[in-house]
């Protein structure tokens, strides 16, 4: 993982409890964030180079004016470290602890105009609808969250709840408006705020719903404090352009050598994706020697030129029925067999392969089709592959042995093989730090 120099791409969270700090934590170190918790104030922050600072305030727990000045104490540290733009306000799903007092006090602190507020946590079955906060389908008061020994809660309108503890106005938007879409979400923000309104809280009972919230707010042009469980936390980064892949993480190489129908539309779905570069290499001019060494070059350095600025590469063979018909006819007129013609062409694969991870520091490699995978391998003098899990049912992610790449991630696939999105999966788990490979 790269050390993350951009202005205003750094997050910290604060959260009232540790749990509740390293559930947050691990929404972003999952997404290929380098994450610390802090507990206490009693740190350096000039000497942290990690992408995510989560700081354990230990106030869920406090009285009121103790936890403002506690959290206040704490917002403090980052109002002006500019890396630092974006502030997550960590709150307990069951909605416990001091959710209006620390809201005012890093708003306070921060100078945040508006917080946007969404503890649900649909995947752990805490949704709120129509204001109210259900936990397992029932209303809080009705759970044992009213009978908790610290922080007993006897309201479930979150509404009401946060404004007998907020100083600022508190409005709310419904599920009709967030089912809607983000136009819909970040109109009806407008006119709460516009209405003098500061703390907004938001109806979530379904995981697609975060995403639209965090498209309309961040369109809103305000300093945002964002307020939520871990729910919220997984999605911040992705949407806000603050994950990995926005930070400078190392590219991936894909190269599909496979001619497989089931490759094609892998691939397709790759192509949606607007980090990937997708380059196609003409394998009629790989069956013969002096044409393979000029399409591989032309292929080497536009696979370079786009490794270098930032983007993941898709290298291509035999992607349309009709290339795969005119290598066949240019084998037959070599007089290759089919064997030979499909060994040639892995074999100019794998030479591009051995150029481009040599000159250029990879998250990993992934390898579709057989002969592909063998001979990436082959060039790159790895005498093995150490298996370390699956990336989706029956392909494997491992680390290359021995030669110069030693330790390089690589993802390999059959190439009639995988649901229409494994090759995304592969590329999002190689994007991943290499702690979770």
């Amino acid at each position: 993982m790269k050390k993350n120099n951009n202005t205003g791409k750094k997050i910290v969270v604060i959260a009232d409890d540790l749990t509740g700090a390293n559930d947050t934590g691990v929404q972003f170190a999952k997404q290929g964030l380098k994450t610390i918790v802090l507990m206490g104030t009693g740190h350096s922050l000039s000497t942290l180079e990690e992408d995510v600072v989560v700081v354990d305030t230990q106030s869920r727990a406090l009285l009121p004016d103790e936890a403002y000045k506690q959290v206040f104490k704490t917002a403090l540290l980052f109002k002006d470290r500019r890396q630092f733009q974006t502030i997550y306000k960590k709150i307990d799903s069951t909605l416990r602890g001091n959710l209006g007092t620390e809201i005012d006090a890093i708003m306070d602190a921060c100078e945040k105009e508006l917080a946007i507020v969404a503890p649900a946590f649909p995947k752990n079955g805490r949704i709120t609808v129509g204001g109210y906060h259900f936990l397992q389908g029932a209303p809080l008061e009705a759970t044992e969250i009213a009978r908790d020994p610290k922080c007993p809660i006897q309201e479930s309108h979150l509404p009401t709840l946060l404004s007998e503890q907020t100083k600022r106005k508190v409005g709310h938007i419904g599920i009709k408006s967030i089912m809607a879409g983000p136009d819909s979400i970040f109109d009806e923000i407008k006119k709460i705020y516009t209405n003098g309104r500061r703390v907004i809280v938001c109806d979530v009972w379904q995981e697609e719903h975060f995403k639209m919230i965090i498209l309309a707010a961040v369109r809103f042009e305000k300093q945002i404090l964002w307020v939520g469980s871990a729910g919220m936390a997984e999605y911040l980064p992705s949407v806000m352009g603050l994950d990995a892949a926005s930070i400078g993480k190392d590219p991936v190489v894909i190269l599909a050598g496979s001619v497989s129908n089931i490759t094609r539309s892998q691939i397709s779905k790759l192509k949606q994706r607007p980090e990937i570069m997708y380059l196609e290499i003409n394998p009629c001019a790989l069956l013969q020697p002096e044409a393979a060494t000029v399409e591989i070059g032309r292929c080497f350095n536009a696979a370079i030129n786009a490794l270098k600025a930032g983007k993941d590469v898709a290298i291509v063979s035999g992607y349309s029925d009709e290339i795969v018909a005119k290598t066949k006819d240019k084998g037959s007129s070599l007089c290759l067999s089919s064997q030979q013609t499909a060994e040639a062409i892995a074999s100019a694969l794998g030479v591009l392969c051995r150029q481009v991870a040599l000159n250029v520091k990879l998250s990993g490699l992934i390898l579709t089709g057989g002969d592909t995978a063998v001979s990436c391998c082959s060039l790159l003098s790895a005498n093995g592959i150490t298996v370390v899990r699956e990336v989706a049912p029956g392909i494997p992610v491992g680390l290359l042995k021995g030669g110069p790449c030693d330790g390089l991630r690589v993802v390999t696939k059959a190439g009639a093989f995988g649901a229409e999105d494994a090759l995304c999966k592969a590329v999002d788990c190689l994007k991943q730090s290499t702690e979770t490979v």
